[in-house]
């Protein structure tokens, strides 16, 4: 889409503590609220950023982040944890000071280096700043979480903040073809996520059924 930078500033600050709130607030369902917030938030990024959408391009870009990343990819992760009875704690971080001055020390190096790639102040320096810390966030779940629910979460947060940076990437309509590809495997892996939940009988936060160690991704 266009880049019109139509007042996004507070849509990108709310996408950015929808981003941290699962960090603190430490339930499996805040984690696929967030999930659910960020594709809300993403899709309403897009529309403000261009025109009205009249290609059929930028219809299917609206409906990936609103009917697959913010309803389909939570509910499908919903549905299976809610059958499990899963126990509501779900750590997405070490639940420790430590931990959350890391993920706050995260978003100031991600606007310290939005400073240095853009020159100048404005809406796009926040997309890249908030984008950065998607990704340096997501990683950080990763690299502290070793449970099959939380990297999944990781995962699905770089995958959702790599979507953010390319709506604000100035470049030519991608062909329909390579968009429903993307959206496709979007739509595989998170069936596959919740296969492999299903399959090990995983509880979020804890190793699969009668196993002794945890369970990596």
């Amino acid at each position: 889409m266009a880049c019109g930078w139509r007042s996004v500033n507070p849509l990108l600050i709310s996408l950015l503590g929808v981003l941290l709130l699962p960090l603190f607030v430490a339930t499996w369902r805040t984690s696929l609220f967030g999930l659910a917030g960020q594709g809300f938030l993403m899709a309403w990024i897009a529309y403000r950023m261009g025109p009205q959408p009249t290609l059929l391009g930028e219809w299917v870009t609206l409906a990936d982040l609103v009917f697959v990343r913010g309803l389909w990819a939570p509910a499908a992760l919903y549905g299976i944890l809610r059958a499990q009875n899963a126990p509501a704690k779900s750590d997405v971080i070490p639940p420790n000071l430590l931990s959350w001055t890391a993920a706050l020390g995260i978003v100031v190096v991600a606007f310290s280096f939005s400073q240095v790639l853009v020159p100048e102040s404005g809406e796009e320096e926040t997309l890249i700043a908030v984008a950065g810390a998607g990704v340096l966030l997501g990683f950080f779940v990763l690299a502290t979480q070793s449970n099959p629910f939380s990297q999944m979460i990781g995962a699905l947060r770089i995958e959702n903040a790599i979507t953010l940076f390319e709506l604000g990437g100035k470049h030519h309509h991608e062909a329909l073809g390579l968009q429903l590809g993307q959206i496709a495997v979007v739509i595989v892996t998170v069936g596959l996520y919740r296969w492999y939940l299903r399959m090990l009988g995983t509880k979020p936060g804890s190793p699969a059924s009668g196993s002794t160690e945890d369970v990596t991704l």
